[in-house]
Order: C-alpha cells, then structure tokens, then sequence
C-alpha cells in the first residue's frame, strides 16, 4: 500500500472530505426518523451541507481528466481506461446491493434483479432507457460518464486541451439556456447540467496557467452566475461560492494535508460512495428496529467502511490492471 500514499495527496484529501460530506448527509440528515426506524426526531443540522460532496467529486473528475486524457493516445484508449477505472467497483457494489434488497426491505428504494441487470450493462446511457437506478445516489455516476463521453469526443477530435474547454464552456452555456427552458426534451443531454458547469471548473484548474485571464474571469463568472440562478442552489448559493472557491483554491496550490486517513479514504471514495447509501440505511433500519440506534449509524459507517476497502483492494484495483493490460496485450 506504500506506493498508494505516493498518489496526488490533494487530489485524494479532497475525494475524502467529499465522501466524508455525502456519508454524514444520508446517514444523520437525509432521510426521515420514520423512515430510518427511530423512536426520535434527531437530526444532525449542519450535516444539511453534504449534499455538496457530490459537488466537489465534480470538481476534482474535470481536473482529473485534464490531467490524464492529455496523456491518452485515443478516444478508445480512453474508454477502456474510464471502464477499468468505473465498471468493476460498479459491477460488484451494484450486485452486493441487489443481494441486500432480496433479504432486506428498503421501501420505495428497491429495485428488481432485471433492473438492476439493466444498470449493469449501462442501459440507462441509451436515450430513452429511463431504467430506476440501482441505488438512487448512483444518478451521480451517469452524469460522470456522460462527461467522459462527451469531452472525450471533443478532446480527440480538436487534439487541444485549451481548444476543448473553450468549446465544454460553450456546449455549458448553451446546455444551462436550454435546460431552463426544456429539460425534458433533450434529457440526454440537459441531465448533465448544472454539473457539467463544475467539471468546466476542474478543467480550468488543471489548464490554468495557459488560460488567458479573460477567459478564466468569464467562466469563473458564468459559474457564479449558474449557481446563483439554478433551482439545485437555491439556499446554498453563498456557501456553494464559498465552497466553489475553496476546492478550486486546494487544487490549484495543490494543498496537501498529509493526513494518512484522509488519503486511504480518497483511495476508496469511489467504492464507499457506491455502498454507503442502500446498504447502509438497510442496515440503520434493520439495527434501529431492534432498537439499537445508538450505534446503528456508527455500524453502517464500520461495516459500508469495510465492504468498500475490500471491494477496492482484492477486485477493484486487480480487475483495473486486467482489462488495461489486456487492451495494451490486444494493441501489440
């Protein structure tokens, strides 16, 4: 596990906090003690917040692949890459979680084997496939590949960074004027806004210095604008500047806070994000229903902890080397 910790430290602490925000959010603020089993009304107020941890997920994804689509020798080399990197953490969170709703209730949460066979072959990426997904938190995963696919047709087909951001802010531009009008007509498209604006901020970063102050001064304003006029912010639009400012500040001075727990966290952010929500709320009612609520949420943290670490460890990263390694083996 050395050779992990020698990743972008601030990249990982950021992915950290993110989750850390998205776990708090469901598991102390989200859901209603009714529906969680409890016997009281408790809430943890400030916890209102961690909704924004997808946000910032955002954020690091569009500097993430500045950082590695530039390194990349095709769109196709890049698919499989994105594929190794989502699908086999996917395909093993996605079916743990299936087996948690044939032996558990999740009312109104749940879905049936073929859907959820229908989620794992990626159906929803076909327009007008409206399949309920897996776990409803996993809309955040559809929007993250339709970034992948559509900035990386963009990219390979310009051959310039500096030329594809310019176009991912006008397709964000126009892509925000037509979503306030009609979203549903072009929901293909319109379902990746206003995210679409955040992966715009990631990008910039990582090009940063050979982005001309005009363009930075625009786009930084277009986002502001974009918060402060979309119905997702209304509420949060100071804290959503403020947090914006914050996550675009840790990645440009590349901030690291060597923390150890925060980089192992990042490291597996992404497998904890896809088991943390239905299994663990599964596993809150199953506990508050014995009325073990004083350490119902503290046991779906330990036990969602552990499925994602081993999920990451003993498949997810092995699995990534297969299919890469393959593709390198078909190339030659």
């Amino acid at each position: 596990m050395k050779t992990q910790y020698n990743r972008a430290g601030y990249i990982d602490s950021l992915r950290a906090i993110a989750i850390i925000l998205v776990v708090l959010f469901h598991y102390t603020y989200h859901y209603e003690s009714e529906y969680l089993l409890r016997s009281d009304q408790w809430k943890f107020e400030l916890a209102r917040y961690g909704w924004s941890g997808v946000d910032i997920f955002f954020i690091v994804s569009g500097y993430c692949i500045g950082m590695t689509i530039i390194k990349t020798q095709n769109f196709i080399e890049f698919v499989v890459r994105r594929v190794a990197r989502l699908y086999p953490g996917y395909l093993i969170c996605g079916l743990l979680t299936l087996i948690f709703y044939s032996y558990f209730d999740l009312p109104g949460r749940e879905v049936d084997w073929f859907t959820g066979f229908m989620n794992l072959i990626f159906a929803n990426f076909i327009p007008g496939m409206n399949f309920k997904y897996i776990d409803g938190i996993y809309w955040a995963l559809m929007v993250e590949i339709k970034f992948y696919f559509f900035f990386g047709l963009i990219f390979f087909f310009l051959n310039s960074l500096k030329k594809s951001i310019n176009v991912w802010f006008i397709f964000c531009v126009l892509g925000n004027i037509i979503s306030m009008f009609d979203k549903e007509s072009f929901i293909f498209i319109t379902s990746i806004f206003p995210h679409a604006n955040l992966f715009l901020i990631g990008l910039l970063i990582f090009h940063f210095d050979k982005v001309s102050l005009v363009n930075k001064l625009v786009i930084f304003l277009f986002v502001i604008i974009s918060l402060l006029t979309n119905e997702r912010y209304i509420g949060f639009e100071l804290y959503f500047v403020f947090l914006i400012s914050f996550v675009s500040l840790f990645l440009l001075k590349k901030i690291d806070l060597n923390i150890k727990i925060l980089s192992s966290l990042g490291l597996i952010s992404y497998t904890w994000y896809l088991t943390h929500n239905a299994i663990g709320i599964i596993i809150i009612r199953e506990l508050n229903n014995l009325e073990l609520q004083d350490i119902s949420i503290i046991s779906a943290t330990i036990i969602t902890l552990f499925l994602s670490i081993i999920i990451h460890r003993f498949f997810e990263i092995r699995s990534k080397k297969e299919i890469i390694g393959f593709y390198k083996k078909f190339q030659r």
